[in-house]
C-alpha cells in the first residue's frame, strides 16, 4: 500500500523530470518510453541507440519514474529537451564545434578545416595550408 508522502514524493519527482502534475492521477496503462540514454550491454556496447522506442510498457508512475532515472521518457529526444542525457550531448557538440573552429582557416571565403590526430599537427596542417593558398 503506497501511502500519501510516498504519493507525493513520487509525483514530485515525475513533475521534476517533465511529466505534468496529475501524470500520477491519470496515467495510461500502457505507453511508449523513448531513449534519451543509450541501451547498453553488459559488455558496454550499444545495443539500443538514442531514439529507439519501447511500446507497451506499463505506464504507472512508479514504473516510469524507475524508467526515466535510466533515460526513457514519454516524448522523443529533441534540441529543447532538458533531460540530463540530452543536455549532455548538446554540451559535447558544442564543445566538439568550438575546437573544430579552432582549427579553421580565418581567411575570408575559406573552408579549410585542419584534420589531424594531435593537436600540433592540426596546427602545422593549418600553417602549411596558409603557405601554400594564401600566399
Amino acid at each position: 500500500m503506497v501511502n500519501l508522502s510516498d504519493r507525493q514524493r513520487t509525483r514530485n519527482e515525475l513533475v521534476s523530470i517533465g511529466y505534468s502534475w496529475d501524470y500520477i492521477d491519470e496515467w495510461q496503462p500502457k505507453t511508449t518510453l523513448y531513449r534519451h540514454a543509450p541501451g547498453l550491454n553488459v559488455d558496454g556496447n550499444e545495443v539500443f541507440p538514442v531514439g529507439s522506442s519501447v511500446e507497451g510498457v506499463p505506464g504507472s508512475p512508479d514504473y516510469v519514474l524507475k524508467k526515466a532515472r535510466i533515460g526513457m521518457f514519454p516524448s522523443p529526444p529533441s534540441d529543447t529537451c532538458t533531460c540530463r542525457w540530452c543536455t549532455g550531448r548538446k554540451m559535447e557538440k558544442q564543445k566538439a564545434e568550438e575546437v573544430a573552429e579552432e582549427y579553421r582557416c580565418d581567411e575570408q571565403d575559406c573552408n579549410f578545416f585542419a584534420v589531424s590526430e594531435s593537436h600540433s599537427g592540426k596546427l602545422s596542417s593549418l600553417r602549411m595550408h596558409k603557405r601554400s593558398v594564401h600566399k
